[in-house]
Order: structure tokens, then C-alpha cells, then sequence
């Protein structure tokens, strides 16, 4: 075994380490999962999706789709339980600003003018169905 096969080995072991004892891998675990209920959601009512978990100068769009002549950039948030609020709350002032900006950004970058821009939340709660209730919130700000 060549040494580089050894490190490629102790990476992967340790990704799967940490992936299993970092307090925060449930987190990140709950999110990919919220994003891919959104994502079905989403294609469902007829989004077209482009782009997921776009970063834009340091700022994240968790989905960028087209709907109907519209170009959407959406914010999703999921939570397991009520404790830190119900998951719309999340989605404070800087929040929407950063939004705003990043899109903004996505599309001077892509060069796109005259175009419709919207922004919309999907919501995925668990707290109350194990599993889970998605919502869409077409211009949510």
C-alpha cells in the first residue's frame, strides 16, 4: 500500500469520525434533508431549479430556480423542533438583506437584465410530523 493510499484512507476514516461525534453533524444532516424535501417541493409546483447551495461572493443561495417568467432565489430552513422558534422566524433583517444582495450579485454576474426577481422561503418543520411539512412562501420579502 503506497503512502498515498494510507493518508486517502485516514482522510476518508476520519471524515466519517467527525461526521459521526461533531455535536453539530445532526445540524448539517437535518438540512441536507430540509433542502432536498424543499427541492422536491419546489419541482413539484413547476420550479425549474438551476442552481443549489450557489455561493455568490461569500454569500450562499440555497436554491435558484425559475418559475413561470420569474427568477427565484430561496432561502430554506428546517427545524426539528420549536425550541429556537418555527423556522420562518430564522429569516431575520440581515438575512434578507444578505439575500437581496446575493441575488443581486447572481444576476449582475450572469448578466441578466429586464428579468423578473422574487424571493421566496420553504419552510420544513418537524416538529409537529416526523415526516415533515413543507411550505412555500412565494415573495416571502
Amino acid at each position: 500500500m503506497s503512502w498515498r493510499q494510507t493518508l486517502r484512507g485516514l482522510r476518508d476514516l476520519y471524515s466519517k469520525f467527525i461526521s459521526r461525534f461533531t455535536p453539530g453533524a445532526k445540524h448539517l444532516k437535518l438540512g441536507k434533508l430540509g433542502e432536498e424535501m424543499a427541492s422536491n417541493a419546489l419541482s413539484a409546483e413547476g420550479y425549474r431549479i438551476t442552481d443549489r447551495n450557489l455561493k455568490v461572493d461569500k454569500r450562499e443561495i440555497d436554491i435558484v430556480a425559475i418559475d413561470g417568467g420569474a427568477l427565484v432565489f430561496i432561502e430554506v430552513k428546517t427545524r426539528s423542533g420549536h425550541s429556537h422558534g418555527k423556522p420562518a422566524e430564522a429569516i431575520d433583517k440581515n438575512r434578507r438583506a444578505r439575500m437581496r444582495k446575493a441575488g443581486e450579485l447572481y444576476a449582475m454576474y450572469k448578466r441578466l437584465k429586464g428579468v423578473s426577481i422574487r424571493f421566496d422561503v420553504v419552510t420544513v418543520d418537524f416538529a409537529d410530523d416526523p415526516k415533515g411539512k413543507v411550505e412555500i412562501i412565494k415573495n416571502a420579502f
